[in-house]
């Protein structure tokens, strides 16, 4: 026969932690910009000028979220530590 025992701490206080969770996901945006120019490698150039002069919430407008995304990185950060006490509500 084995015996287990469990000790566990009395009156250990207890914090409320507020973590902010920093999220970067690379996404992927195309559209097609019709561009006048004398040759090829000019329209390119004014291709990128152009898109570069969009403004982002165009982009930003056409993106979709999914929980299948992948994602490049998650930062952990801190905002708030309190210690709780009774009269604690959320």
């Amino acid at each position: 026969m084995t015996l287990s025992l469990i000790i566990k701490p009395l009156n250990m206080p207890k914090y409320i932690c507020t973590i902010k969770a920093s999220i970067t996901l690379t996404k992927e945006v195309e559209d097609i910009l019709e561009i006048e120019s004398p040759d090829e490698v000019q329209a390119e150039e004014d291709a990128l000028v152009a898109a570069e002069n969009i403004d982002p919430k165009y982009w930003l407008s056409n993106l979709s979220h999914s929980f299948d995304d992948t994602y490049d990185e998650i930062n952990f950060e801190l905002i708030d530590t309190v210690e709780r006490n009774d009269e604690y509500t959320d």
